[in-house]
Parts: C-alpha cells; sequence; structure tokens
C-alpha cells in the first residue's frame, strides 16, 4: 500500500519532537492563510491544554490532512482521513542554528480586535525579512508546537528566535527577500475564538488503521 505523504502530513509541515514542555491556557479554534506565490492554503488549530490538532482544508472546506500533537507526551500522528490511515510522525534533526537581528519597533495595529505589535525579525545569510504582527495572550502552546513541528520554513524558524515570545501570536507574518523586498510568502489569522473542545477531536478516529512502512 502506498500512503500519499502529501496528505498525511499536511505537505509544508514537517515533523519532530524535542524535549519540552506546554502549559497552554487557550482553549478554542484559530484558523488561518497560508499564501507562497500562487498557493494558497487554509488551516485550523484546535487547542486544548497540551492537546493541539491541525487541520488542512480544502477550499471547499473538506479536511485533507491532520496533525494530533501531545505536547505533555511527546507524541504527534499524522492522519489521512481521504486513507483512513494514521502514522506516528518520525523524530527530525532540527535544522542548523543561524543569526537574525530582531527588531521591536514599538509600533501597534489592531487585528482581529487584538491589539498587535509589529516585530520584524532578518538574516542577512538567508536574505530574508520577516514583519510579524503578533498578539499578547494565553498563547503558550503556539512556540513549543512550533519546536515539536520542526519545520524548516522561514516563518517558523524566524519567530523562534524573538526573545520573550512565549504567550504571542501572529496574527499576521509577511516573509520578503531582504535584498529586493520582494514578498514571498504570507501567513494571515482569520479567526480566533474561545470555546470547549471534546477531547475526541485530539483522538485517532475509530476505524482508523495504522500505516505501517
Amino acid at each position: 500500500m502506498i500512503l500519499n505523504i502529501k496528505k498525511l502530513a499536511l505537505s509544508a509541515f514537517t515533523a519532530g519532537l524535542l524535549s519540552f514542555s506546554a502549559q497552554a491556557q487557550f482553549e478554542g479554534v484559530i484558523e488561518f492563510e497560508k499564501n507562497v506565490g500562487s498557493v494558497h492554503v487554509n488551516y485550523r488549530y484546535f487547542v486544548k491544554g497540551d492537546n493541539i490538532r491541525i487541520e488542512e482544508v480544502s477550499g471547499d472546506g473538506a479536511v485533507e490532512g491532520i496533525q494530533l500533537i501531545d505536547l505533555e507526551a511527546k507524541k504527534m500522528y499524522a492522519i489521512s482521513p481521504e486513507q483512513k490511515l494514521y502514522m506516528e510522525a518520525p523524530n527530525r534533526r532540527p535544522a542548523a542554528d543561524f543569526d537574525v537581528k530582531v527588531e521591536k519597533t514599538g509600533k501597534t495595529k489592531e487585528f482581529n480586535g487584538a491589539k498587535c505589535e509589529k516585530i520584524i525579525v532578518s538574516s542577512v545569510a538567508k536574505d530574508r525579512k520577516i514583519i510579524y504582527w503578533v498578539a499578547k495572550g494565553e498563547y503558550n502552546f503556539f512556540n513549543d508546537m512550533l519546536v515539536a513541528l520542526n519545520r524548516k520554513e522561514n516563518q517558523s524558524l524566524f519567530f523562534q528566535k524573538i526573545k520573550g515570545i512565549d504567550g504571542y501570536f501572529p496574527m499576521l507574518s509577511q516573509e520578503y527577500i531582504l535584498s529586493s523586498n520582494r514578498l514571498v510568502s504570507e501567513l494571515k489569522t482569520t479567526l480566533v475564538k474561545d470555546q470547549k473542545n471534546e477531547a475526541s477531536l485530539f483522538e485517532i478516529p475509530s476505524g482508523y488503521k495504522k500505516f505501517e512502512r
């Protein structure tokens, strides 16, 4: 059996778990859009304590891929709703370290009803600059989630370079080529909603089979 890795692993996400702990207080759902060139993808985060569910959503609203993360147990599963399969995500090596310049501008703007601070993170070596508009709240899960996912994308890597960022969430982030100031990717939060999430959202669905390599 050949497993469709794109749908199983949410395409852009690569997975890895490091030693960390989280005490997330926010419970609810967050929706955002990802735009890279002409590619447009929608995502949803469901958060409850140390449990996170990430859904990749198609244009017609269908869930194409799911990741379940348990920050306390240091476990992560990738799930394919189409094939009704799941697998435990393997550990991955962290990305190579690099130097950045972090500028906390002091400028603010409102997004999704939240006051956001503008932070610019740039790297000459990577020829990239990312502008983050971050909201302070009870989003303690977010940075630990990025560590767990261990993505090699600049949007994730640069955010983790900001000191004192625990509890913040980016409502908008835009990645530019530093040398040309050309926009190459954008993440835009469209919904932040406090709500009680059922525990079943963070469990492997009944009847799904484990994918064996």
